[in-house]
Order: structure tokens, then C-alpha cells, then sequence
């Protein structure tokens, strides 16, 4: 109920109310306040409300990462959001009179919080979703990783729970972007437990891919554990091709080729340490550690040792933006104890 404000009226003021002139501008003075108050119960019953009772009844499935909802009247406006320990949130828009978003591919086994809200024409509906990872604490693979060799080969490794049953028995899955799913076909075992997995086929991998450690016993349920890696940086490149030196009486020039990779990288995607070593001396005081960078021309100038002093180098390969080395290759010598001009080379063969 509308009530003025101010201070009390007393008898002088009624007194004045009487006078024709008065009562007319009382009366155009309530007509203004009431059409008012009738604008403001309008505007009040325009707003949206929300029902006590209603629900979305919004479910969410781990694999698809497909969040739905009941779709009870048209929808004008939504978004999904989900709430990550690590990434933060995540948004997707709902596209109209849709009732499901689709999140992309991230890790779930620390559980996540997902909300929906909708418009419709006549109200607005929210309602949040807390997903937790089911099992027993402690059950779930631990310590997983997971490295590419070779450019074709791919080995991922984990632990067993330090609280899983003695019969616990773990199972990877592997999916694409594309969300194609397969199981690993050559487990590693421990006891007859799964605890790593040896991968020869890679084709179908896209660059991002999302790795699933799930389990089963008869004494407990198992935790699972997922992770979305970036196959860039789990692959170790081998040693580059074609080393070769090339000495005259100033300079030796070391040469290489950059080694065949899971995927196509340019020069300046990689990077490279050289070990250049007097020969036969291993002291790690004697050893010089040269860092060149793909986009120099694989190639290094190293000033010409003395008469007699004889050298090895060796080069590891690694990702330009994360010096995560692979193996050495064989050392090749050189020195002036032979002729000036000469040249050696070595010729890394593939391994099969």
C-alpha cells in the first residue's frame, strides 16, 4: 500500500484543505500519485519470476561432456557455464528453443560445477549441477604420463592407487578432438595389473587429445582419472639427420637436417644442443653445451681446434618453446689431424 512521507498533518493544515483551490490541487495531486502506483504494479507484474517449484532437471554426461536440460517452453536466451578447478569457467551460449550445450574435452576426475540459466517469454529458470568423480578416494591411477618416440610411437605409463583393492584392474581410452574413442590395444602389466600402455598406430590423433584411466574391482568402486594433452608436448624428437662437419683452416661447419616428426614442424619450431668435446676427454669442464635455434639454418660455426686437438659433437633436438631434449646422437669426430677440406658425415637410420 502507497503511504506519503513527511511529517504529520495537524489541525492548521486541514483548515487549509478546505478552500476550493485547495481541494482542486488535492485532487489533481491524487490522480497523479494513484496513476503512478497503477505503473509501478504493471511494470512489477512484467518481471520475470521465477517458480519455487521449477526445475530443469538438468543432467550431464562425462563422455559426451553434453549438458541437457526439460525443455518446457520456448527459449529466448541461454547460456551454460562450467566451473573448472584449473581453466576457470567455461561459456557456451544456448542457441534458441535449444535445451543442451556440449563442453569441449577437459579433465573431470576433480569434479566440476555446471549451471544453466534460460529465458523464456514469460519467466527465467536456473539451476546448477555439481558432478563429482564416483569411487572410493585414492582408487584412481596415479603419476600418468604419457610421451611420443620414434614420430609413430607412443607409450603412457601410471601407478596404481595408494588406496585401490589388490584386484583393481585399470583401462585406458584415448579420443580425438573428433571425439572418435579407442581402447589401448597392448597394456604394460605389473602383477597382472594394467599400469601403462604401448601404442603403435597414432593416425587418427588430433593434435589435442583426451586420455581416460577408469578401473573396476569387486571390493571397491575405482575413481577415474582423465587428462587433455597437447601431443606437441609429449612428443620426444630424436637426434637430427645428416650431421655433418665440414673444416677448413679457420672454422669447422657443423650441418644437420631436423628429424622426421609426428607432424610436420618448420625450422623454427625446433631448437638444438650441440656437445662439443675435445676427444677423449669426458670432464664435464672440458664440454661446451651450444644451444642454436631452428631458424639459424641448422648449421654452427665452431673456430678450427688447434693442430693436434681432436673433437666430438653430438645434437638432441627438442621444441623450441620447451626444452624438453631427446636423445643424443652418436658422436661424430673431427680435428686437424686430418687433411684441410675434409668432411665427415653421419647418417641416423630409422629405427623400425
Amino acid at each position: 500500500m502507497w503511504k506519503p512521507r513527511g511529517r504529520a498533518m495537524g489541525t492548521a493544515d486541514l483548515h487549509r484543505l478546505g478552500s476550493p483551490t485547495s481541494l482542486l490541487a488535492t485532487a489533481f495531486l491524487l490522480s497523479v500519485v494513484l496513476d503512478s502506483a497503477w505503473l509501478l504494479t504493471q511494470e512489477q507484474q512484467d518481471l520475470p519470476a521465477v517458480k519455487p517449484d521449477a526445475s530443469l532437471n538438468v543432467k550431464f554426461d562425462p563422455q559426451t561432456t553434453k549438458l541437457t536440460w526439460d525443455c518446457k517452453e520456448n527459449t529466448t536466451y541461454g547460456e551454460c557455464v562450467l566451473i573448472h578447478k584449473e581453466k576457470g569457467l567455461i561459456k557456451k551460449k544456448v542457441k534458441q528453443n535449444d535445451c543442451q550445450c556440449t563442453f569441449p574435452d577437459c579433465s573431470l576426475h576433480g569434479g566440476v560445477t555446471l549451471t544453466v540459466e534460460v529465458s523464456t517469454n514469460r519467466r527465467r529458470l536456473s539451476e546448477m549441477l555439481v558432478y563429482t568423480n564416483p569411487g572410493k578416494e585414492g582408487t584412481a591411477a596415479e603419476n600418468f604420463s604419457c610421451v611420443i618416440y620414434d614420430a609413430d610411437f607412443m607409450n603412457c605409463s601410471w601407478a596404481k592407487g595408494r588406496a585401490a583393492p589388490d584386484d583393481v584392474q585399470y583401462f585406458l581410452y584415448v579420443r580425438s578432438k573428433k571425439r572418435i574413442e579407442r581402447e589401448c590395444p597392448r597394456y604394460l602389466k605389473d602383477s597382472g595389473t594394467h599400469v601403462g600402455c604401448h601404442l603403435r598406430d597414432l593416425s587418427g590423433l588430433t593434435s589435442y587429445s583426451y586420455f581416460l584411466v577408469n578401473g573396476t574391482s569387486q571390493e571397491a568402486g575405482i575413481q577415474f582419472f582423465d587428462s587433455v594433452l597437447l601431443l606437441k608436448e609429449i612428443e620426444q624428437y630424436n637426434p637430427p639427420d645428416n650431421i655433418s662437419v665440414q673444416c677448413n683452416a679457420s672454422h669447422c661447419l657443423i650441418q644437420w637436417e631436423k628429424p622426421r616428426t609426428r607432424q610436420a614442424r618448420s625450422n623454427r619450431e625446433l631448437q638444438y644442443q650441440l656437445d662439443i668435446q675435445r676427444w677423449r676427454d669426458t670432464s664435464s669442464s672440458r664440454s661446451q653445451l651450444i644451444v642454436v635455434f631452428g631458424d639459424s639454418g641448422n648449421r654452427y660455426n665452431f673456430p678450427k681446434p688447434g693442430s693436434k686437438a681432436k673433437h666430438t659433437v653430438k645434437i638432441r633436438t627438442a621444441d623450441a618453446r620447451k626444452a624438453r631434449w631427446g636423445a643424443w646422437s652418436p658422436p661424430v669426430e673431427f680435428g686437424s689431424s686430418r687433411p684441410t677440406g675434409y668432411s665427415l658425415r653421419f647418417h641416423r637410420s630409422k629405427i623400425n
